[in-house]
């Protein structure tokens, strides 16, 4: 029975989209146990169980180095994609994040956590570049959505990992572990080709043909490459100047102002606070039915069955409803921390509490994986058109490096100045904010192919 579902399996035509989609999600799950890092071992620094000193500024730092990596790798990421295609960055990433982890090993004071937090913040941004553009390429319209929601559902598996295993296992064991789905990656990655669009853009025309035909067999391989064709010719030879007055044009200027807007969104609606802090808000929140580091585990865990169910319905809903969805529910759930939070402070008993912030933690993650975490990756892959998609990649990521860095900087010295209900409550407001502006703003592309996609753009 095995062996016909191996046969099957490769008589599928587009099955090489999967095996890329699943290649770049065992290194998203690296990535996501460089995220996930932070809530067990930032706590246990905070409680002063750790294997070296650190204050809470220095603490506060290891943080935020991890977001102002994020500013880097989008410049980095950026200009690789530019001149040596996505796949190659994605090695590249891979090649920072296995540096990182062995820096980690041999870490012994926080300088060398800085290093480590800024290298893998610089991996995590430039890998939110490159794998948007990669499986937009190489996945067909039909599938495109799932393609991506698949290999985006390795980060919350990393994350998962990470809040399984950090409580338990000292900071070595724990880098030791993600080396694993690195050298994975590093197995698949060989049998995977460049894109066929990076391919053309470089004349290897034979070479774009055998990629078309390895990531879909039964390809229309003239028609195929004649769209490909189309989409990058019109970068030719295109200067940086040039590429900034193309920005410019209306059509591409609404389009990276949107992305830019969906993109602040994202690091406004609490989900990268709740990551990086969720052991230490449990222990703040009095959360005591189930100890503070297991909640970690409970809402990833949501996170990605939300992810795989995601993956089933992304290519037949309009990814403006997922995203109405996502922040609606993440807005709500916001607002009860913030009422938590609240009745705590004017001395409800905790005990009467446990069910909603048991209930408003467990729902952020799996409410943010059906968009805010999922739909701004998918349009990075889509609106932008082969003379500017990399800068204009570059401008959203760096926007996102720079208010996730100003998020979770903030955090810290926010709940030290307000009540921490008030900082919830804003982060629901935002939210609820970010589901209207997408009722008007947001791009419809599904089911669309990417030389389609800007022909509607430019018709507007």
């Amino acid at each position: 029975m095995v062996n016909s579902l191996i046969a099957s399996w490769r008589t599928y035509p587009m099955w090489m989209q999967w095996v890329g989609s699943i290649a770049v999600m065992f290194e998203l799950i690296s990535c996501g146990l460089s995220v996930g890092w932070a809530s067990p071992y930032i706590a246990n620094f905070l409680s002063g169980d750790s294997p070296f000193p650190a204050t809470e500024d220095e603490v506060s730092w290891i943080s935020s180095s991890f977001q102002l990596g994020r500013i880097a790798g989008a410049i980095l990421g950026a200009i690789g994609v530019q001149y040596f295609g996505s796949r190659r960055v994605l090695i590249g990433n891979g090649v920072a994040l296995l540096i990182s982890w062995i820096l980690t090993i041999v870490a012994y004071s926080v300088p060398w956590l800085y290093v480590t937090r800024f290298i893998c913040g610089a991996a995590n941004e430039a890998m939110n570049i490159c794998y948007p553009l990669y499986l937009g390429d190489i996945s067909g319209p039909g599938i495109r959505g799932a393609i991506i929601v698949l290999a985006i559902n390795g980060s919350a598996m990393g994350v998962i990992v990470a809040y399984s295993l950090g409580p338990y296992v000292s900071m070595k064991v724990f880098a030791y572990v993600g080396l694993v789905p690195n050298i994975i990656f590093f197995v698949l990655i060989p049998f995977l080709p460049d894109s066929p669009y990076y391919l053309a853009s470089k004349k290897k025309f034979k070479e774009a043909e055998k990629s078309i035909l390895t990531y879909n067999r039964k390809a229309e391989v003239d028609k195929e490459l004649k769209s490909v064709n189309v989409f990058v010719d019109e970068a030719e030879s295109v200067k940086f100047l040039d590429r900034l007055r193309e920005l410019n044009l209306p059509s591409n200027r609404a389009a990276i102002i949107n992305l830019v807007i969906f993109t602040v969104f994202v690091q406004f609606s609490g989900t990268a606070i709740l990551t990086a802090y969720l052991e230490t808000i449990s222990t703040r929140g009095m959360l005591t039915i189930i100890p503070a580091s297991t909640m970690p585990l409970l809402t990833t865990g949501l996170a990605v069955l939300s992810g795989w169910i995601t993956t089933l319905f992304v290519d037949k809903w309009q990814r403006k409803v997922m995203w109405i969805i996502s922040n609606g529910g993440v807005s709500l759930c916001n607002t009860a921390i913030g009422v938590h939070f609240y009745l705590l402070n004017i001395g409800v008993d905790p005990n009467s509490l446990q069910w909603l912030i048991l209930l408003s933690l467990g729902l952020v993650g799996m409410l943010a994986n059906v968009g805010i975490t999922t739909v701004p990756h998918i349009l990075l892959g889509e609106l932008f058109g082969a003379k500017i998609r990399t800068l204009a990649v570059c401008i959203c990521s760096s926007f996102g490096g720079i208010f996730g860095f100003a998020v979770i900087s903030g955090y810290q010295y926010l709940i030290e100045i307000i009540d921490e209900a008030y900082i919830y409550w804003i982060l629901a407001i935002v939210t609820l904010i970010s589901a209207i502006y997408s009722v008007i703003m947001m791009p419809q592309t599904k089911g669309k192919s990417l030389t389609e996609i800007q022909t509607d753009l430019m018709n507007k």
